[in-house]
């Protein structure tokens, strides 16, 4: 009972992340353009950091939308299904992705936690791509299980 108000409790923490990441994502362009002065930002970069920003921004909601996706199998059914094997892979390459805007993104403006940010998405990458070969091993084991019996 517990496991499942656990659960619950994560699936309404990314629904919230995913609503909240659509509304910072529509007004990216109002803020950087609009709200932040040219003293923090440089005007000829600008338009390049809007840019990384909302398409790295799409590729978080992308992956919170995959998580959505898993969560119900989770309370649904079996999370051992090969469409979470698919899932997860999905979500590794939009990890990738998010590492590699910001890659692009260092060699423009170069700061820390840009360099930060591209070693934990390549890493939430390779756990993304690791978890879905061990999900595809448990699907493979259920069902030979389910033959057996």
């Amino acid at each position: 009972m517990q496991k499942k108000a656990l659960h619950r409790f994560t699936k309404l923490l990314i629904d919230f992340m995913f609503y909240s990441g659509i509304l910072v994502c529509v007004f990216v362009p109002v803020i950087i353009f609009k709200l932040i002065p040219s003293t923090f930002i440089a005007e000829n970069i600008r338009l390049h950091f809007t840019v990384v920003l909302m398409l790295s921004g799409i590729a978080a909601l992308y992956i919170l939308w995959i998580l959505r996706c898993i969560f119900k199998t989770l309370l649904n059914t079996s999370p051992f299904t090969l469409k979470n094997v698919d899932a997860l892979r999905k979500m590794a390459v939009a990890a990738f992705v998010i590492s590699t805007l910001y890659i692009i993104k260092c060699l423009f403006w170069f700061t820390l936690g840009t360099g930060i940010i591209v070693i934990i998405f390549a890493i939430a990458g390779l756990f993304s791509l690791v978890l879905a070969d061990v999900f595809k091993q448990a699907v493979q084991y259920k069902e030979e299980n389910d033959l057996t019996v």
